[in-house]
């Protein structure tokens, strides 16, 4: 009897007391004001600025942001060229690099700006359909990555003047 009391609490407290503990919490940092995000691009039906603009929306703005003034206006531009050229003048390879430029406003004015850039590359095939979704994947990916850095950027500004919401 003493033994299964025993054994009973023993194994309580080592469930209960696990040595795994987490290096970092996944805390979501939101700015406290709401965010308008406008995204502009040449080609008019680009998936990326739609992309953009929903990953930058759910990485700023939370359910509890107040409103504002402030703005977040973003350009994007893609580059498709050429990696190399084989003997036979066909491409092995492209590149694809989407630079975004942005400017952070509020009531009063711009608070910041500036450009980000990513490239990536992707094979070039005789298959048609195959370099299309290649081209997607890679620009979707690349937009991921510009918005996510971008949101950083956002977050961790910090500026000499009030921020005017």
């Amino acid at each position: 009897m003493k033994t299964k009391i025993i054994f009973t609490i023993f194994v309580v407290y080592f469930l209960s007391s696990c040595a795994y503990k987490p290096l970092y919490k996944m805390t979501n940092l939101y700015y406290p004001h709401k965010v308008k995000i406008v995204i502009k691009s040449k080609e008019k039906y680009e998936n990326n600025a739609s992309t953009m603009k929903l990953l930058l929306d759910e990485k700023l703005n939370s359910k509890s942001s107040r409103e504002s003034n402030l703005k977040l206006v973003v350009s994007i531009n893609r580059v498709v060229s050429s990696m190399g050229i084989n003997k036979d003048l066909s491409s092995d390879s492209l590149m694809l690099a989407i630079e975004a430029k942005f400017v952070f406003l509020d009531k009063k004015g711009e608070l910041t700006s500036g450009s980000l850039r990513n490239t990536g590359s992707f094979n070039y095939t005789n298959n048609n359909y195959a370099n299309i979704v290649s081209l997607e994947d890679t620009s979707k990916k690349l937009v991921r990555s510009l918005s996510t850095d971008l949101a950083d950027l956002i977050l961790a500004f910090s500026t000499k003047r009030k921020i005017r919401p």
